[in-house]
């Protein structure tokens, strides 16, 4: 078999969800793939998760952020799908490790990471209109 079923879960625009992320995406990767590389994936989906809530919503909000995780044979694919403002992180320009330190950027790490960590595609859908984040690692 070469895929298993997709596992979605739906979380409020806060911060606080962040915790709940984390521990539902460890528990979905399981022992299915070494320390370093749970790590990893944690780190790219709380980034981009936070990314979603503090720049996606300019006030808090009543929609929900719907988390869509699926292990494939060769792959883990993550979606993440929000009614924020539109923003596609395929069309920024990741600056080098040095350009962000040296002109004391207080933000682009945690995108420049996720794109060296996992593949990165988006799409803006339209019925209804979302954003939808996919983040794919290869096993």
């Amino acid at each position: 078999m070469d895929s298993f079923p997709e596992k979605i879960l739906y979380y409020s625009v806060d911060l606080d969800e962040l915790s709940k992320i984390r521990g539902e995406v460890r528990e979905f990767l399981g022992e299915d793939c070494s320390d370093i590389v749970k790590g990893r994936i944690v780190f790219c989906l709380d980034e981009a998760m936070t990314n979603v809530i503090e720049h996606g919503f300019s006030e808090p909000d009543s929609s929900k952020i719907e988390l869509r995780m699926k292990k494939n044979k060769g792959s883990w694919k993550f979606s993440i799908l929000d009614q924020g403002v539109p923003f596609d992180p395929t069309k920024e320009k990741s600056e080098t490790w040095k350009e962000l330190y040296e002109s004391g950027a207080d933000g682009g790490f945690g995108l420049r990471s996720i794109k060296k960590i996992m593949v990165v595609r988006y799409q803006r859908l339209k019925n209804p209109p979302r954003n939808k984040l996919t983040l794919i690692h290869t096993r």
